[in-house]
């Protein structure tokens, strides 16, 4: 579903009863969408062929009647991370599901109405298991500073199509990169870039740990991060810094575990882990050392010329 990541508009759908306020510029177009029961999002898990039926509530929450265009959509992650619907014609799952009482996909409230509309989810027979995100978006178009704009609010549709889970992340191109402190033999900064990939069929988060050492394990760091969810098939690349010693090589090992999101029940696949290993050099202490043995060197130096200095002396003839 990567493929399909684009925006939406202006607003981000999450869940529960979205409210829209427009630009002071703008008609006072207000309005909401969620669950008609009020929960955050529509969950369902169905078998292939099967339909799950559903309803949201749309509000026009402004004090004028408004016109709202109603759509369904596939479900997407942005690039920071945040869930979306992906425009344009529906691929998967968003082309499953169908939204009633509208008028050519049209619906129009009264000032303060509101609306319970049908959802039905029809699961193909060949459907494939895991999860298959989508969403159901209300929209206003309208003009803002002469450019035809659509301000965007919806449901998030958790759909899971019953069979075998097989949740799995795979860790691609782990790097790391060092960067020396100004201060003498000071910890540095050790920045850790990875990219994990959700090749399973289920949605998952991922923890990151990253262990750094010096040579023979000396003055051992630890840092880490998080991504809270990868829709199936999802990647994402993530940096994260830790602090490590400046003792001319550091080395360590990422280890990146699955977790269940939110609600979902899912069994983690077990901790990945890839070792790496970066030079790790203090150059203000490497200076340092060279001011300190160049000075030591100067000294040695002029001490045996002193010493040589104070030993020679005239010649002294041996007389029988």
């Amino acid at each position: 579903m990567s493929s399909h990541r684009r925006l939406l508009g202006s607003l981000l759908v999450a869940g529960s009863l979205l409210a829209a306020a427009p630009p002071a510029s703008a008609a006072p177009v207000q309005w909401s969408v969620g669950p008609t029961d009020g929960r955050v999002s529509l969950r369902h898990v169905a078998e292939p062929g099967s339909t799950a039926r559903d309803s949201i509530t749309v509000r026009n929450l402004g004090a004028e009647p408004a016109d709202f265009v109603v759509s369904a959509g596939d479900g997407v992650l942005v690039q920071n991370g945040a869930f979306d619907i992906a425009a344009g014609t529906p691929v998967d799952s968003g082309k499953w599901i169908s939204v009633g009482g509208l008028d050519g996909g049209r619906l129009t409230l009264g000032a303060g109405e509101r609306r319970d509309l049908p959802v039905v989810v029809a699961v193909p027979a060949d459907a494939t298991p895991g999860d298959h995100p989508a969403g159901i978006v209300v929209g206003v178009s309208g003009t803002e500073d002469g450019v035809r704009v659509q301000r965007r609010i919806g449901v998030r549709v958790h759909l899971q199509v019953s069979g075998e889970l097989t949740p799995a992340l795979e860790v691609r191109a782990v790097t790391a990169d060092f960067s020396p402190s100004w201060v003498p033999f000071a910890d540095g900064v050790l920045k850790v870039t990875y990219e994990v990939v959700n090749t399973g069929n289920a949605r998952l988060g991922a923890a990151a740990t990253a262990d750094v050492a010096g040579p023979f394990g000396l003055l051992a760091r630890r840092g880490g991060d998080a991504v809270d969810e990868l829709l199936p098939g999802d990647s994402a690349t993530r940096a994260f810094e830790v602090a490590a010693p400046s003792l001319f090589r550091a080395s360590g090992e990422l280890s990146v575990v699955g977790v269940a999101v939110g609600e979902d029940r899912v069994t983690a696949p077990a901790a990945i882990s890839r070792g790496y290993s970066v030079l790790a050099v203090s150059w203000s202490g490497v200076a340092v050392l060279v001011l300190v043995v160049a000075g030591a060197a100067l000294l040695l130096v002029r001490r045996k010329r002193n010493r040589a200095s104070g030993t020679s002396g005239p010649a002294v003839a041996a007389t029988a």
